[in-house]
């Protein structure tokens, strides 16, 4: 009887050892990866002038909650360093875009000598097998071609919202990007999903394309984006402050430069094929082109680093 005792005692001694660790890896888990991760983009405004150089830290709040793979997606480019050291490299009337390219020289590189990033590198191994961990789309229904492309989580995707509201254009608003549209790729299909567990469907490439390309919002419309989608805010009034006083260093550069050249603008636009010739070998030529080429700012805002705070 002793030896009965002594072996259900330790049946229930591993039982409840067990059910601690689970319980333990569950806490760990929902501690590792919240509903609102947290990181930082230091900007670096170059306005030519050495001594007025300033760094502009953003800390952003990230909607995991309401768009898990967009979040997860960038997460892991930025665990790899994929960010540090680029530049905003298209400046457009309500945006600021980054995430695709840099300079060779970043303090003396003029603006026409852009170099696109290798993404391809960076997210696949010598096989040419993809190495993200967050994978939403597929070359094949059954997912074993496994694709380094986002799903997208806009609206024109069919994609809604389950776990709240959307989010909005607000200013400094952080938000997916991609020069990619219907007449680029108009019978391209794929496979994605829209969250972890769904059902795998026939999807346009052209709304599933997105690979490290963001944008940075600079106007106030507060609308609602369909092709792109919105995933983070400014988290806190200091990042807001810091990044009106951005806004500003780049309007009073521009003013001071045009009391000297009336005709000077703060961006040139570069049509060159191997800037504006973005590679994607899911197009039947290998590459798409931005109709309109790259509105660069002359002075660089260079991304110093991005990093995670929270996760």
């Amino acid at each position: 009887m002793a030896k009965f005792f002594g072996k259900a005692t330790t049946r229930l001694l591993c039982a409840l050892l067990s059910a601690a660790l689970l319980l333990g890896c569950a806490l760990l888990f929902v501690g590792c990866e919240s509903n609102y991760p947290e990181i930082t983009i230091t900007l670096t405004f170059n306005d030519n002038n050495a001594d007025t150089d300033d760094e502009y830290v953003l800390t952003y709040k990230l909607y995991r909650k309401l768009y898990p793979q967009t979040v997860a997606h960038y997460l892991e480019l930025i665990d790899l360093d994929f960010y540090n050291g680029t530049v905003i490299h298209d400046y457009r009337s309500d945006r600021m875009v980054g995430g695709g390219y840099t300079y060779e020289d970043l303090e003396n590189s003029n603006y026409d000598e852009l170099q696109a990033l290798d993404y391809t590198a960076a997210t696949t191994n010598e096989a040419g097998e993809v190495t993200l961990e967050h994978v939403s789309t597929w070359l094949d229904r059954d997912q074993t071609k496994p694709l380094n492309r986002l799903y997208g989580e806009t609206s024109s995707n069919g994609f809604s919202v389950e776990n709240g509201t959307g989010l909005t254009n607000t200013s400094g608003a952080l938000g997916t990007y991609t020069y990619l549209t219907r007449a680029d790729v108009p019978s391209r299909l794929i496979y994605g999903r829209s969250s972890s567990g769904s059902a795998v469907r026939e999807v346009n490439y052209y709304n599933n394309s997105v690979t490290s390309m963001f944008y940075i919002y600079t106007g106030s419309s507060g609308a609602s984006e369909s092709s792109y989608c919105i995933f983070g805010e400014l988290a806190d009034s200091a990042s807001q402050t810091r990044f009106s006083e951005l806004m500003t260093a780049i309007s009073d550069y521009t003013t001071a430069m045009q009391e000297e050249n009336e005709d000077f603008t703060f961006t040139e636009t570069v049509t060159d094929d191997n800037i504006v010739r973005i590679a994607d070998d899911l197009t039947d030529v290998g590459y798409y082109e931005v109709d309109d080429g790259f509105s660069v700012p002359v002075a660089k805002l260079i991304i110093s680093d991005i990093t995670v705070d929270k996760y």
